[in-house]
């Protein structure tokens, strides 16, 4: 059975804890800076609690790492990790830092930096992952309109945003990376807009709570990313695929399939799910499955650090766009990679 080092123990952690046992793997090691943190989730689990990361990492017990720790702290704790010479899996984004992510690339080197599973778990879901599929096999003929949308059911903590990155490395990060993996095509243009318009309070932290991103291949396809801190009706994740010869969807599941028909409800289905926990669950244990399987063969991880530098490409040329208020038109990093 494999064992893990677990870097973190706030909510992405406990994710990841349900999603390690559902893989059949279990949690050797903990570390977590707020020690109490650290204590309670090793006594949940039956694991080690350790006073630094590089501890957790070290334990000879420890067969791979998993990181989910604020986005400021995962660049510094890669490099512990590469250094434990252990693979590991990092949850998004790989930096909150564009500059830091690529001189992080450039230091370990692209056949390293291949062996770092970041943690895009979305592309597991199974009807995000069936739009993909259907696209590459040309079930629509050619693709020429991609659209994504996602929001939140609410904003996070007012103290999380200083931390975040951003909403575009935080947020659309997601999104970015699911584009990149439908498309299969080199992105030449990002035009973004933005508001704060949910709260003010994360205008005056500097960030945004709704956006919007359009982007254009090489071979003219036109993506459309919808983000928004808040949704009054759940948690909304949905792909449209548009192409020469149909469409495809990957639409929000349900809490069940109950349906109202009544005078005052004629065939009113079940809420959609109410936030990622619930949404994506699956998706986290695939994830990590397929983390174990690659760990264990020593095999290039299926979407690792050079993806999610590209995908930070993308949500910096976001956020040059909306500061600037201009269309990036983008080049030389897809050449580098």
């Amino acid at each position: 059975m494999t064992a893990i080092a677990l870097i973190g123990a706030g909510r992405m952690a406990k994710v990841h804890v349900a999603s390690i046992l559902a893989a059949g793997a279990h949690i050797a090691t903990i570390y977590d800076p707020v020690a109490q943190a650290a204590q309670d989730l090793a006594a949940q689990t039956r694991a080690k609690s350790c006073s630094t990361a590089k501890e957790a990492m070290d334990d000879p017990s420890v067969d791979a790492i998993v990181i989910a720790t604020s986005s400021d702290t995962h660049i510094a704790l890669l490099y512990e990790a590469v250094e434990a010479d252990k693979p590991v899996l990092c949850e998004k984004p790989l930096s909150s830092s564009f500059q830091k992510g690529v001189q992080f690339i450039e230091t370990i080197g692209e056949q390293a930096a291949r062996k770092i599973f970041i943690g895009f778990n979305r592309r597991f879901d199974r009807g995000h992952a069936a739009v993909r599929q259907g696209v590459h096999a040309n079930q629509i003929g050619n693709l020429e309109q991609l659209m994504i949308t996602s929001r939140d059911p609410y904003p996070p903590p007012l103290e999380y945003i200083p931390r975040s990155g951003g909403l575009f490395r935080d947020m659309m990060i997601h999104d970015f990376d699911m584009a990149r993996s439908i498309v299969n095509r080199p992105i030449i243009s990002v035009t973004a807009h933005g508001s704060s318009i949910i709260d003010p309070n994360i205008g005056a932290l500097g960030d945004i709570d709704t956006a919007n991103v359009t982007m254009l291949t090489d071979n003219g396809v036109i993506i459309n990313i919808i983000n928004s801190r808040r949704c009054a009706f759940g948690f909304d994740q949905r792909i449209e695929a548009f192409g020469s010869a149909g469409m495809l969807v990957s639409d929000n599941p349900r809490q069940s399939g109950f349906t109202v028909y009544n005078k005052e409800n004629p065939g009113t289905p079940a809420p959609i799910l109410e936030f990622f926990m619930e949404r994506y669950l699956s998706s986290y244990t695939a994830e990590i499955h397929q983390f174990i399987q690659c760990a264990r063969g020593g095999v290039d991880m299926p979407i690792h650090a050079i993806d999610g530098i590209m995908a930070a490409y993308l949500a910096e040329a976001a956020t040059a766009s909306l500061k600037q208020g201009k269309t990036i038109n983008l080049t030389h990093l897809q050449q580098e990679f």
